[in-house]
């Protein structure tokens, strides 16, 4: 020891000082993670400061004396144990593992500091760590159990990286691993060979770790100098797991576009920065972030001030104008919402949901009003995004099904077709009604890519029952409107029947009275192309909607389907059912094929029958069923 090098720990201080500067002179970053970095840097500060103090004490011991110089030695060991604890917990925090909630990581870390502690601070009167003697420093057998501790820790920091490499950006893994390699190396440099380099391999550690994942320009917004959305939701999942109560506060700025485009990007930059000025001066000591282009967040803590009046106070703040760089006065408006947590939303995940569906209705019925979540019906915001989740996971899964509801023929006497109707199971929601999922996926795009899915297992379903060889003529599957205005839905369709090697005739769209006056000049193409190619169409629920005869005349329709809701107020009413049996009478005189839906008794049935509907469709029959019970049903009728 007496012969060390100190330069290598010299350029430790160096770096570590420098670090100082750096960490102090920017923005400060409000987690624990960053404060447990700071920690980190004093550790290995006072460890490499200990180290030099302990080297010169060594080459004066009779000077300094014995008892001054394991003082100082004790304390540098103890500050060196602590480097490695202190990085896997710096590292749990970074993959936002919930140190406090974990009874198991909290005893093993605790069992591990009061090992360290016993071993070290005992060591001056037992001498069972280390020993200094003959200007030679030795480890005793209690200083191997301080190794032990030291690899058990190194190695939870490699399986934390590991398990949580997701949490990482790649390019943030690799210097993390690389780090903890080097510093193993520099560690068995120092303990087998007695070259001091660990303290300097630390600093390094220290440098790497600092610009990857503590330097503030990695999380502020350039042009306010707010927090950026990535750090506000590290910031988030870290009040998530505090579990303390906590609001949130959105402000979105109404038609910044308008100004953009009237006064310039640059003057709406300036204001922009101005509005961030502005919301960390209202913000009374809580975190402001930019959350998107014109959107802004400030996280209150329950101790920093009431969330209304914060909000109140941004609210009033917009009744006056706002300057643009060249002193020119701009009024702007804004939305504001006051969202409370974690009563509003459970995670962050939900909280993203909470924020974009509340935001969308301020904007859309309270601009420029403060509105609270009280004001909207959450459970429905909810409940919808946990349908379109699972949507999307039946999807990926392959688990959307697909029932068939058989459709008897009058003048035969036998089922004639059936209609293809999906069904959705999710192992939390569990059955979802179709009257829910259907328009949610209209709503969000996802119904164009459900109805490709749908249209391969009909076609699947025809080739492997072989239907064409029943009494089933064709397979009438629902087009949303959504389909329908997609330029290349034809060709997409008749690409899946020809991939199958279904004939045209198989198959029968059922499109309601909204999809053909949604586009009518798209859906029409559609149309023409699908009928030119073979495929007939059916108009669903006839009566329910607004078309008119001449426009039923203008379109290829065979099946006029009857809405069962029409159908089952004729047996509540004289006057409706004197209008069922002329609208029937009408449209055989049209000669198109009549269905009536929700059929339910043998009553209905006959009625219907007498009316002139051709086919007949309902629970009388028989309810939808999956593929196989409906091929059954073929061979018992």
């Amino acid at each position: 020891m007496t012969y060390w090098n100190l330069s290598f720990d010299a350029m430790a201080m160096f770096f570590i000082l420098l670090i100082f500067v750096w960490y102090f002179s920017e923005k400060r970053i409000p987690l624990r993670s960053h404060r447990v970095f700071l920690y980190f840097l004093v550790i290995v500060f006072l460890a490499t400061g200990l180290e030099i103090t302990a080297t010169i004490m060594a080459r004066n011991i009779n000077e300094c004396g014995y008892d001054a110089f394991y003082f100082v030695l004790t304390v540098q060991t103890l500050a060196i144990n602590l480097v490695p604890m202190t990085l896997s917990y710096y590292l749990l925090l970074l993959t936002h593992i919930d140190f406090g909630r974990h009874k198991a990581i909290r005893a093993f870390y605790l069992v591990c500091l009061i090992a360290d502690s016993i071993i070290i601070i005992l060591n001056p009167y037992l001498h069972w760590a280390f020993t200094f003697e003959n200007d030679r420093y030795q480890v005793a057998t209690a200083g191997l159990v301080l190794y032990f501790v030291d690899f058990i820790m190194i190695c939870f920091c490699i399986v934390t990286i590991i398990k949580a490499r997701t949490s990482f950006l790649f390019l943030k893994v690799l210097p993390l691993t690389f780090n903890i390699i080097c510093g193993v190396f520099a560690c068995i440099c120092q303990i087998v060979f007695y070259f001091p380099i660990l303290n300097c391999t630390l600093a390094a550690i220290c440098l790497t770790l600092y610009h990857y994942q503590q330097n503030s320009g990695t999380v502020t917004d350039s042009v306010t100098g707010l927090f950026n959305r990535k750090f506000m939701g590290d910031f988030i999942q870290n009040k998530y797991m505090s579990g303390k109560e906590f609001g949130i506060i959105v402000i979105a700025l109404d038609d910044f576009k308008f100004v953009n485009k009237t006064y310039g990007v640059e003057s709406g930059d300036h204001l922009l920065s101005q509005l961030g000025n502005s919301l960390e001066h209202t913000a009374m000591g809580n975190v402001v972030f930019r959350f998107g282009s014109d959107q802004f967040c400030i996280v209150v803590s329950k101790h920093h001030g009431n969330i209304s009046s914060i909000a109140e106070a941004i609210k009033e703040r917009f009744q006056h104008p706002w300057y643009d760089d060249n002193e020119i006065p701009i009024m702007m408006s804004a939305s504001i919402c006051c969202i409370e947590c974690p009563s509003d939303a459970k995670d962050y995940r939900e909280l993203i949901e909470v924020i974009d569906y509340s935001m969308s209705i301020a904007k859309n019925t309270r601009k420029g009003l403060v509105t609270n979540t009280n004001d909207i019906n959450l459970d429905k915001i909810k409940r919808d995004k946990s349908i379109e989740r699972a949507v999307r996971l039946a999807m990926s899964r392959d688990e959307l099904l697909v029932y068939y509801q058989p459709i008897f023929s009058v003048t035969k006497g036998v089922y004639n077709s059936a209609e293809a109707l999906v069904r959705l199971k999710d192992s939390e929601l569990g059955w979802i009604s179709p009257e829910e999922f259907i328009p949610i996926s209209e709503k969000n795009g996802l119904i164009v890519e459900m109805g490709e899915i749908i249209l391969n297992k009909v076609c699947h379903f025809i080739q492997e029952f072989k239907l064409d060889q029943t009494s089933i003529e064709y397979v009438e599957i629902n087009i949303s409107p959504i389909q329908m205005i997609q330029p290349d839905f034809a060709d997409r369709v008749i690409s899946i029947l020809e991939k199958h090697n279904i004939k045209p005739s198989q198959i029968n769209m059922e499109i309601t009275e909204t999809a053909t006056v949604t586009s009518a000049s798209a859906v029409m193409q559609n149309i023409h192309k699908l009928v030119d190619y073979g495929i007939a169409f059916s108009l669903d629920d006839f009566g329910s909607g607004n078309a008119n005869i001449s426009y039923i005349n203008k379109m290829p329709f065979k099946i006029i389907k009857i809405d069962k809701y029409l159908i089952w107020d004729s047996f509540k009413s004289s006057t409706a059912g004197i209008t069922l049996e002329y609208t029937i009478s009408m449209l055989n005189a049209l000669k198109l094929n009549i269905v009536a839906e929700g059929i339910e008794t043998e009553e209905m049935k006959n009625q219907l029958a007498e009316f002139g509907c051709h086919y007949m469709q309902g629970w009388y029959y028989s309810k939808a069923v999956p593929d196989n019970e409906f091929v059954a049903l073929l061979g018992d009728s």
